[in-house]
């Protein structure tokens, strides 16, 4: 099977980069696109009006739309379903794990195989070294799209053979991401509330962030083990300090909504007996 010719279905902003590095790198591009003039600018593929013909012409299809409604637009489209069997669909369209396992299954049924991705980086930061891609599916559909995975990024992490897996890897870390920048928003209108130089408020919170990662690193196992005893952060010190945060915004005359919901937590983790714990111990008031 030649894995060197591949298809590549919505050409956003995203799709279109994923195609032109893949010409890059010496594949056979086809695509297809509802707006044809998108496919007519990129220079180096096949384009294809009908989308049946687009997927005939590899093992390998590549669908990166808007949402799932999108995906489910698309296969709708095809009117001979019968063209996926054997192929290899490698899916980027941003998911819930529940929508990703429909997928799975309706692909499944029509002997096709899925590779579920998540991609969470700019289309500029795609293709280079340190350029993360998480994917989840069949081992052996995996094997059969590392190559043209590793176009897209140099650290390919697959998560195992439920499709869910990427897409609750994605969900799980922009949890994270939003909940970080979302803190960093609060702590700049409290540095410009008080006075603080926004220089030296972005200078120490670049110093002090590798610290922080390997504190939540530790955090994690601490949850894994499932043993909350104390063992870096009182639970206690964190409930104390939030309320402390949460103070400063109201006395600044800024929204506590963001601080308040923090506080509350620590709050319920003391009454339900958690304050002798380790921090990490705040999961099982979220779970």
């Amino acid at each position: 099977m030649n894995t060197k010719q591949i298809t590549v279905i919505g050409l956003g902003q995203m799709g279109t980069r994923l195609a032109e590095l893949l010409v890059t790198q010496g594949y056979s591009v086809s695509v297809w696109n509802r707006t044809r003039a998108k496919a007519d600018a990129i220079a180096g593929v096949k384009v294809f009006e009908n989308l049946d013909e687009a997927i005939r012409q590899s093992p390998l299809v590549v669908i990166c739309v808007l949402d799932y409604e999108a995906v489910h637009r698309i296969f709708e489209s095809i009117t001979d379903q019968s063209i996926l069997t054997g192929k290899t669909l490698i899916n980027f369209t941003t998911a819930d794990p529940q929508e990703a396992e429909q997928l799975e299954t309706m692909l499944t049924h029509l002997g096709a195989g899925f590779i579920n991705g998540a991609i969470q980086v700019a289309p500029d930061q795609m293709g280079l070294p340190e350029t993360t891609i998480i994917v989840s599916g069949e081992p052996e559909h995996f094997e059969r799209s590392r190559d043209a995975l590793t176009v897209f990024g140099g650290n390919i992490k697959y998560l195992g053979d439920r499709a869910a897996l990427a897409s609750a890897m994605d969900l799980a870390t922009l949890t994270w991401l939003y909940g970080s920048y979302t803190g960093l928003i609060h702590g700049i209108v409290l540095s410009q509330k008080t006075g603080l130089s926004l220089g030296a408020f972005s200078e120490i919170l670049a110093e002090i962030t590798p610290g922080f990662t390997e504190f939540f690193k530790h955090q994690i196992g601490v949850v894994e083990k499932g043993d909350f005893t104390i063992s870096q952060s009182p639970l206690s010190i964190s409930m104390a300090a939030t309320q402390r945060i949460h103070n400063a915004f109201r006395n600044a005359g800024t929204r506590p909504d963001f601080v308040k919901t923090i506080s509350d937590l620590l709050q319920k983790a003391e009454s339900d007996g958690l304050a002798d714990q380790e921090l990490a111990a705040l999961v099982k008031v979220v779970e």
